[in-house]
Protein backbone atom coordinates (compact mmCIF):
# COMPACT_ATOMS: atom_id res chain seq x y z
CA UNK A 1 0.00 0.00 0.00
CA UNK A 2 3.18 2.36 0.74
CA UNK A 3 4.03 1.81 -2.64
CA UNK A 4 0.14 2.90 -4.10
CA UNK A 5 0.37 5.85 -2.25
CA UNK A 6 4.04 7.24 -3.69
CA UNK A 7 2.71 6.45 -7.17
CA UNK A 8 -0.77 8.45 -6.20
CA UNK A 9 1.49 10.86 -4.99
CA UNK A 10 3.96 11.47 -7.49
CA UNK A 11 0.89 11.52 -10.04
CA UNK A 12 -0.34 14.36 -7.54
CA UNK A 13 2.57 15.81 -8.04
CA UNK A 14 2.74 16.33 -11.69
CA UNK A 15 -0.29 17.39 -11.91
CA UNK A 16 0.73 20.38 -9.90
CA UNK A 17 3.34 20.82 -11.82
CA UNK A 18 1.53 20.92 -14.74
CA UNK A 19 -0.83 23.21 -13.08
CA UNK A 20 1.77 25.61 -12.67
CA UNK A 21 3.56 25.30 -15.89
CA UNK A 22 0.05 25.86 -17.23
CA UNK A 23 -0.07 29.07 -15.23
CA UNK A 24 3.25 30.43 -15.75
CA UNK A 25 2.71 29.89 -19.85
CA UNK A 26 -0.55 31.65 -19.53
CA UNK A 27 0.99 34.76 -17.46
CA UNK A 28 3.50 34.87 -20.48
CA UNK A 29 1.10 34.80 -22.83
CA UNK A 30 -1.06 37.44 -20.93
CA UNK A 31 1.92 40.07 -20.45
CA UNK A 32 2.94 39.51 -24.09
CA UNK A 33 -0.71 40.64 -25.18
CA UNK A 34 -0.61 43.90 -22.66
CA UNK A 35 2.72 44.63 -24.16
CA UNK A 36 1.38 44.49 -28.04
CA UNK A 37 -1.37 46.65 -26.91
CA UNK A 38 0.29 49.00 -25.68
CA UNK A 39 2.94 49.47 -28.80
CA UNK A 40 -0.85 49.97 -30.93
CA UNK A 41 -1.58 52.63 -28.24
CA UNK A 42 1.66 54.24 -28.92
CA UNK A 43 1.45 54.38 -32.84
CA UNK A 44 -1.91 55.66 -32.68
CA UNK A 45 -0.50 58.36 -30.74
CA UNK A 46 2.20 58.76 -33.06
CA UNK A 47 -0.27 59.29 -35.87
CA UNK A 48 -2.51 61.36 -33.69
CA UNK A 49 0.38 63.82 -33.61
CA UNK A 50 1.19 63.95 -37.42
CA UNK A 51 -2.76 65.23 -37.48
CA UNK A 52 -2.68 68.05 -34.85
CA UNK A 53 0.21 70.42 -33.72
CA UNK A 54 0.52 71.32 -29.93
CA UNK A 55 2.45 73.48 -28.01
CA UNK A 56 3.24 73.45 -24.21
CA UNK A 57 2.05 76.31 -21.79
CA UNK A 58 3.13 76.10 -18.42
CA UNK A 59 1.87 72.43 -17.05
CA UNK A 60 -0.67 72.08 -19.64
CA UNK A 61 -0.53 71.22 -23.64
CA UNK A 62 -2.78 73.39 -25.36
CA UNK A 63 -4.13 71.17 -28.99
CA UNK A 64 -3.94 73.37 -31.79
CA UNK A 65 -6.18 72.88 -34.57
CA UNK A 66 -5.80 70.07 -36.98
CA UNK A 67 -3.39 70.27 -40.06
CA UNK A 68 -5.97 69.14 -42.49
CA UNK A 69 -8.36 71.84 -41.53
CA UNK A 70 -5.70 74.26 -41.52
CA UNK A 71 -4.74 73.43 -45.19
CA UNK A 72 -8.33 73.16 -46.34
CA UNK A 73 -8.79 77.05 -45.66
CA UNK A 74 -5.66 77.52 -47.89
CA UNK A 75 -7.53 75.95 -50.65
CA UNK A 76 -9.30 77.54 -53.37
CA UNK A 77 -13.09 77.31 -53.67
CA UNK A 78 -12.66 75.59 -56.98
CA UNK A 79 -10.40 72.39 -55.23
CA UNK A 80 -12.73 72.29 -52.34
CA UNK A 81 -15.68 71.80 -54.77
CA UNK A 82 -13.87 68.90 -56.02
CA UNK A 83 -12.67 66.87 -53.01
CA UNK A 84 -15.41 64.59 -51.94
CA UNK A 85 -16.38 65.22 -48.24
CA UNK A 86 -14.60 67.80 -46.06
CA UNK A 87 -11.31 68.18 -44.48
CA UNK A 88 -11.92 65.50 -42.28
CA UNK A 89 -11.78 63.08 -44.73
CA UNK A 90 -8.08 63.44 -45.92
CA UNK A 91 -5.76 61.57 -44.57
CA UNK A 92 -2.07 62.68 -43.03
CA UNK A 93 1.27 61.38 -43.74
CA UNK A 94 4.73 62.69 -44.05
CA UNK A 95 6.59 62.33 -46.68
CA UNK A 96 10.24 63.75 -48.40
CA UNK A 97 9.58 65.92 -51.38
CA UNK A 98 11.69 64.90 -54.64
CA UNK A 99 12.41 65.99 -58.01
CA UNK A 100 9.85 64.00 -59.60
CA UNK A 101 7.05 65.22 -57.06
CA UNK A 102 7.68 69.29 -57.73
CA UNK A 103 6.53 69.22 -61.13
CA UNK A 104 3.38 71.44 -59.66
CA UNK A 105 5.12 73.28 -56.74
CA UNK A 106 6.29 76.60 -57.74
CA UNK A 107 8.92 77.01 -54.56
CA UNK A 108 11.26 74.62 -55.33
CA UNK A 109 13.11 74.87 -51.51
CA UNK A 110 11.53 72.12 -50.54
CA UNK A 111 12.81 69.54 -52.50
CA UNK A 112 14.58 67.11 -50.08
CA UNK A 113 12.49 68.49 -46.85
CA UNK A 114 9.94 66.41 -45.22
CA UNK A 115 6.58 67.77 -45.33
CA UNK A 116 2.99 66.57 -45.07
CA UNK A 117 1.07 64.85 -47.51
CA UNK A 118 -2.81 64.95 -47.15
CA UNK A 119 -5.03 62.57 -49.85
CA UNK A 120 -8.11 64.06 -50.12
CA UNK A 121 -10.74 62.01 -51.99
CA UNK A 122 -12.18 64.04 -54.71
CA UNK A 123 -15.78 63.40 -56.55
CA UNK A 124 -14.24 61.99 -59.74
CA UNK A 125 -15.88 58.81 -61.24
CA UNK A 126 -12.84 58.05 -62.64
CA UNK A 127 -8.93 56.55 -61.38
CA UNK A 128 -7.29 58.48 -59.53
CA UNK A 129 -9.96 59.67 -57.59
CA UNK A 130 -8.09 61.66 -55.19
CA UNK A 131 -6.00 64.82 -54.77
CA UNK A 132 -2.71 65.47 -53.11
CA UNK A 133 -1.88 68.60 -51.28
CA UNK A 134 1.65 69.23 -49.62
CA UNK A 135 2.13 71.23 -46.13
CA UNK A 136 4.69 72.66 -44.28
CA UNK A 137 5.32 70.50 -41.32
CA UNK A 138 6.15 73.34 -39.20
CA UNK A 139 3.58 76.51 -40.35
CA UNK A 140 0.99 74.12 -41.94
CA UNK A 141 1.11 76.11 -45.21
CA UNK A 142 -0.24 75.21 -48.39
CA UNK A 143 2.53 74.30 -50.85
CA UNK A 144 1.01 72.99 -53.70
CA UNK A 145 -0.56 69.89 -55.04
CA UNK A 146 0.98 66.71 -55.92
CA UNK A 147 0.98 64.36 -58.89
CA UNK A 148 -1.87 61.42 -58.83
CA UNK A 149 -0.92 58.05 -60.89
Amino acid sequence: MKQKAKVSSNNEGGVTSEKNALFILSTALLLGLIACSNESVQVSKNDENIVNSSKKEGDKVVKKDDVREIVWNQLSPEQKEWIDGTWKDGHVSKITLNENMMSQIGDKSYEGKEVYLIDFPTKSASIPNNMIVYADVNTFDYIGNGLVD
